[in-house]
């Protein structure tokens, strides 16, 4: 069975590493080189296919499945 991470891109891999971070949409689209809308979008993508119901839990599943 394929978990949400793994369902994952690599733009959204590594915008939820620097969710994981706890780093705000501007301080990714700076660290990315991408807009803060698309940051937004982004973040909105990941949620969904995490199913998770915020940011906060986004950024501990990540956290979570980075550590194993």
């Amino acid at each position: 069975m394929v978990s949400g991470i793994e369902r994952l891109s690599p733009r959204e891999c590594d915008v939820a590493a620097l969710l994981a971070q706890g780093l705000a949409n501007k301080q990714i689209a700076d660290s990315l080189g991408i807009s803060q809308s698309r940051v937004k979008d982004v973040v909105e993508d990941i949620l969904k296919k995490l199913g998770a119901p915020n940011r906060a839990a986004a950024a501990a599943l990540w956290a979570q499945w980075a550590s194993k």
